[in-house]
């Protein structure tokens, strides 16, 4: 299987900071959101939701969309096809623990749950 070069792993690392970022710095999270989902979509995207419910044994907590950015997708998000989901979801989830570390201080996520996966699997938690 091929996989991500350093160089490229960090332009997608950067890419989803960059947008973490500005939806921190452009919006406000609603009162009573206590988890935030990462949610993966093919062809390769991702998108974020907030819900004022979290609920370990059942993933449908993510349906909840209680927050909505407005800039709800990653733009720029670039990973080729040619990679299967389970690598992506573990590429994914490696990027955003690291960005979970580096960015405490941002309000986004100081929520107590954060999770990531595919919309039609499970999903992984981050924090």
């Amino acid at each position: 299987m091929t996989e991500l070069s350093n160089e490229k792993y960090f332009d997608i690392k950067n890419c989803i900071k960059n947008w973490i970022v500005s939806i921190n710095e452009e919006e406000k999270l609603p009162e009573g959101i206590v988890a935030i989902n990462f949610g993966l979509f093919e062809p390769y995207g991702i998108e974020l939701i907030g819900s004022k419910q979290y609920d370990a044994e059942d993933d449908d907590w993510a349906c909840e969309e209680d927050f909505e950015p407005q800039n709800r997708e990653c733009p720029q998000f670039e990973i080729s096809e040619d990679f299967n989901w389970e690598y992506v979801l573990e590429i994914i989830t490696k990027i955003l623990k690291e960005l979970v570390n580096e960015l405490a201080n941002l309000e986004i996520l100081n929520v107590e749950h954060i999770t990531t996966g595919f919309c039609d699997g499970d999903l992984v938690v981050i924090k």
